[in-house]
């Protein structure tokens, strides 16, 4: 139902770690962001093996450190589309929820893959103070003959505090990608058939 390439759900789970707590404070964002990459996959660190064989720790980090960066209830209506407007409260709920849970695990995952040489260039953030809106722009270098990828993400403030609400790996915008997959499977099967089928793979303990 839901396909995503290993290396692009990788790259993207890299891309939301980018801008936590950017501009909470007078340290440039990229620089503050580059601190943070390093904390989380340190984190890791010298656990894999452990977090591997143990999801649910996993399940537990991904949801402390990158959850409180997204802007779940706008994310959900942008790769809901019109079907957000056509959703009950509690449809609209339990995707929220479902969606974080599928989130938390495709990039969690993700982040195990990463090795502990991982190099990450971060470039200067350009927007004026004022802005409500922010892209952040990385690029993680290739290795061997993998080539070197462009990471953006966007971000907006929400009751004073920047959210995460879509970015983009190459090309990509993770928002777009799982909108088609999304209204694929509604308009074969319905919009609750969409959630419950998310709620039996992602949901479960």
């Amino acid at each position: 139902m839901i396909r995503w390439t290993r290396s692009i759900a990788r790259l993207t789970a890299i891309a939301l770690l980018v801008p936590t707590l950017a501009l909470a404070a007078p340290t440039p964002p990229d620089q503050l962001a580059k601190q943070t990459v390093q904390k989380v996959l340190s984190d890791m660190n010298g656990h894999r093996p452990e977090l591997r064989n143990d999801p649910q720790k996993l399940y537990k980090l991904i949801d402390r450190d990158l959850v409180p960066l997204l802007d779940l209830r706008y994310m959900s209506q942008l790769v809901l589309g019109r079907y957000w407007r056509q959703a009950s409260p509690e449809q609209r709920k339990r995707f929220q929820v479902a969606f974080k849970n599928m989130l938390v695990r495709t990039y969690g995952s993700a982040l195990l893959g990463f090795n502990d040489d991982v190099k990450i260039d971060y470039l200067p953030v350009r927007a004026p103070d004022d802005a409500k809106e922010v892209t952040f722009n990385a690029i993680v270098k290739g290795t061997g003959s993998e080539p070197d990828t462009r990471i953006s993400l966007k971000m907006h403030l929400v009751d004073g505090q920047w959210k995460v609400y879509d970015g983009s790996v190459g090309n990509l915008s993770f928002v777009t990608n799982y909108r088609g997959q999304f209204s694929s499977e509604i308009r074969r099967n319905g919009l609750e058939s969409l959630i419950d089928k998310m709620e039996q793979r992602y949901n479960s303990k």
